[in-house]
């Protein structure tokens, strides 16, 4: 698996949904499927991080009282 200074939060979206055509398939063994299954959490892992890491810079100004505020989920 690429990481994540070669694979972009795009990138990583588009293995994941790659991964879950061919997994709706039915097209793969057993093993084939648990294979990808096991690298498609990998995919997952390098996502969600690459979004924490994305919402931690993110600041929300509030033009009401003129000042900026972390992101919240």
């Amino acid at each position: 698996m690429a990481t994540k200074k070669t694979m972009s939060f795009e990138d990583a979206v588009q293995k994941l949904e790659a991964a879950s055509q061919q997994l709706k398939s039915g097209k793969l063994s057993l093993e084939e499927s648990s294979k990808l299954y096991e690298e498609s959490i990998k995919y997952y892992e390098l996502a969600n991080c690459i979004l924490k890491e994305a919402k931690q810079k993110i600041e929300i100004y509030r033009p009401e009282t003129g000042k900026t505020e972390d992101f919240e989920d």
